[in-house]
């Protein structure tokens, strides 16, 4: 009865095939993703829903949109996928805990590594490998045990617990805020040259429409543009303008005096980071461990 069972499971390549290609909506992609062609994506589902007796897609004009029998499927899948991938990596490090961490690099870099040697230290046992891919952690939201994301909470694959608020400020070199005076009112920063965030402008809109501006009035605001904070802050250091950004990224520079508030009012952001895990890895006792470390160290930073 068993071995019977057995031959009628599907193989993982098939469902691995099958979970990418929903997950991106697209063949091209889960090819990408996979290192497959689009062809062989497409035969492995094909024998899937052979096997199956369901269509798990249908193929429109050379795009595929996926069926109600296909996100019944990829929603029991993923599941089992993430609990038989937790699995193997315990068994591959001995027992030991290993947890793959989700978060972005300017947290990583400003907040979370000048602290982990607290929690090597509680936990000597523990592995921690870092992702800081964005499109990995915010986008397909897979491949980590335990994420830190910025956004409003509406991830329904994760748990998640608020892990605190974003506190944004308006900073630059004391130079530049003796040549244009101090902030008094959030509108006040249009009088000086601003430095702009390409990759991540949603702190620079957040305090400009507070002052009340528009989205058309915020896009004409000139400045140079870069991807990095930590070239914004290297920018704002050098005296070309004035930049809002969240306060735990420029706390060491305001202590040290290579950058000032140039306003006494700082912004707490609609949004909060939250600490997420998927639902599969809720019972794995490193994840549990991190996540309470996590929410202590967000108390005291």
């Amino acid at each position: 009865m068993k071995a019977s069972r057995l031959r009628r499971l599907p193989s993982i390549v098939a469902l691995n095939c099958f979970e990418s290609a929903a997950r991106h909506q697209s063949i091209t992609k889960a090819g990408e993703e996979l290192c497959l062609t689009q062809s062989a994506i497409s035969r492995q589902i094909k024998k899937l829903e052979l096997q199956l007796g369901q269509t798990l897609f249908k193929r429109v004009n050379q795009r595929v949109y996926i069926t109600d029998a296909g996100l019944t499927y990829q929603k029991q899948i993923t599941e089992i996928l993430d609990k038989l991938d937790l699995a193997t990596r315990n068994i591959q490090n001995n027992h030991a805990g290993h947890i793959v961490v989700g978060i972005e690099d300017a947290l990583t870099t400003k907040w979370l590594i000048p602290k982990l040697s607290e929690f090597q230290a509680l936990y000597p046992e523990i592995e921690i490998e870092m992702v800081t891919d964005i499109t990995q952690i915010y986008k397909d939201r897979k491949g980590y045990d335990v994420g830190v994301l910025f956004g409003d909470g509406n991830w329904p694959e994760f748990t998640k617990q608020p892990l605190m608020s974003e506190e944004l400020v308006a900073v630059c070199s004391p130079e530049v805020l003796d040549k244009f005076g101090p902030v008094t009112e959030f509108r006040d920063v249009l009088n000086y040259p601003m430095i702009h965030h390409s990759s991540y402008s949603s702190s620079t809109q957040c305090w400009l429409k507070a002052a009340g501006l528009t989205e058309q009035e915020i896009a004409a605001i000139p400045g140079p543009n870069f991807e990095y904070f930590r070239l914004i802050v290297d920018a704002a250091k050098h005296k070309l303008g004035l930049t809002i950004v969240p306060r735990y990224f420029v706390q060491n520079e305001l202590a040290e005096g290579s950058l000032v508030l140039a306003c006494p009012k700082a912004l707490i952001s609609n949004d909060k980071y939250y600490v997420v895990s998927p639902k599969s890895v809720i019972d794995d006792i490193a994840v549990q461990h991190f996540t309470r470390w996590l929410l202590t160290l967000a108390t005291i930073t």
